[in-house]
């Protein structure tokens, strides 16, 4: 017996407002947390998702992994349960399998609640992943209260539900004009007969509905937020123009280094480093013939690559010390030039300039400075 599971994702999202399933989170769409974590189980034969037509060369485009060769996508259905039908048809297998069934609207599935469904499901014919109601359950009509219902037989079905493949196909033979009527494949099998069991999830399963369900879902898929400190300083002598965070000031002074000199760069290069462990922008950079001249932005694009997928930057914030020239009515440009190369929004990005402000023990007349405090997120 093998296991297969149907991931459905063809919602048009009218409730939403979009097509949540491809919305992101840490540059990740909703729906590959869901097919991550059957894939990391190593217990599956065939994944199918089924999305909307719409979305179909979309989503093939965005499973052009060698990770994702194997995942087989389908066209959904006008409902859900049409959706289930249409990728329950594309199994290949026989009769003698596990169909596991997952909605792609919650994406704070786990591996290791799948194993656990895994071997819970094994003895059983059918099964439902369930949580047990703890809150006070009210009868309401008309905005009223009419009495208070008993919660210690509720429980709210969540996905993945898993059924014998066998039973699921008596129950498309025998229901398929109606299977509209049935919220899901579960309350199917029970109007034809076959007794569900429950397997208890005491873990956060949460189903995308609202725009509001991506913020609580965001932070539940952080694993930890870090930092990272970045300090760097250079000679100023007379020259046509320096740069910062990549953008170019003409003024009278050059910055003297090896590089171009970018001293809010290769702070931002060191506070990635520090952060992500990567020693400093010597090791990585060193005064060889190579790096002479060389722009600043383009070490700073290859620290960048090195940050791993679940890594992300949170935010910057930078303090430029420069007498002159003053860097405010810049700040905004140098924001804008960095964004894209760091992957994150301008807003992201706090700019800070700051001078010797006349005392002589902080000589800053032939020099200056960059200091820059990193944050960012692992995601699970």
């Amino acid at each position: 017996m093998k296991n297969i599971a149907i991931i459905v994702g063809a919602g048009s999202g009218e409730r939403f407002g979009s097509y949540k399933q491809v919305e992101t989170i840490n540059n990740k769409p909703v729906y590959k947390y869901s097919i991550d974590a059957f894939l990391d189980s190593e217990c599956f034969s065939q994944i199918i998702l089924a999305v909307p037509k719409k979305l179909l060369s979309v989503i093939l485009n965005q499973l052009n992994e060698d990770r994702y060769k194997d995942i087989i996508v389908c066209e959904g259905g006008n409902t859900r349960s049409q959706s289930v039908y249409n990728a329950f048809s594309k199994i290949t297998e026989n009769e003698k399998n596990k169909i596991f069934i997952h909605d792609a609207a919650r994406p704070l599935i786990s591996t290791q609640i799948i194993l656990n469904l895994v071997h819970f499901s094994k003895k059983e014919d059918a099964v439902v992943l369930a949580k047990k109601i703890n809150e006070t359950v009210k009868s309401v009509k008309a905005g009223q209260t009419k009495f208070t219902v008993d919660r210690s037989t509720l429980w709210t079905a969540e996905t993945p539900q898993v059924f014998n493949q066998e039973i699921l196909h008596d129950a498309y033979d025998r229901k398929l004009d109606n299977i509209d009527e049935y919220s899901d494949e579960a309350s199917l099998v029970e109007e034809c007969g076959y007794e569900v069991k429950i397997c208890e999830n005491r873990s956060l399963n949460t189903k995308i509905t609202t725009k509001e369900d991506i913020d609580v879902i965001s932070i539940n898929l952080i694993d930890n937020v870090f930092f990272g400190l970045g300090l760097d300083c250079h000679s100023l002598e007379k020259g046509t123009g320096i740069t910062i965070g990549g953008y170019k000031i003409k003024c009278n002074l050059k910055s003297v280094a090896h590089s171009d000199g970018d001293v809010l760069t290769h702070a931002i290069i060191d506070a990635l480093c520090g952060a992500l462990n990567l020693g400093d922008i010597g090791q990585h950079f060193p005064n060889t013939p190579k790096n002479k001249n060389i722009s600043s932005i383009k070490l700073l694009e290859e620290i960048i690559s090195l940050i791993p997928e679940n890594i992300s930057i949170e935010n910057i914030d930078a303090s430029v010390v420069l007498n002159s020239p003053k860097i405010s009515k810049y700040k905004s440009k140098i924001a804008s030039t960095l964004a894209p190369i760091l992957k994150i929004s301008e807003s992201q990005i706090s700019i800070k300039g700051i001078t010797s402000n006349g005392l002589s023990f902080i000589d800053m007349k032939n020099g200056w400075g960059a200091e820059v405090i990193i944050s960012l997120k692992r995601w699970k």
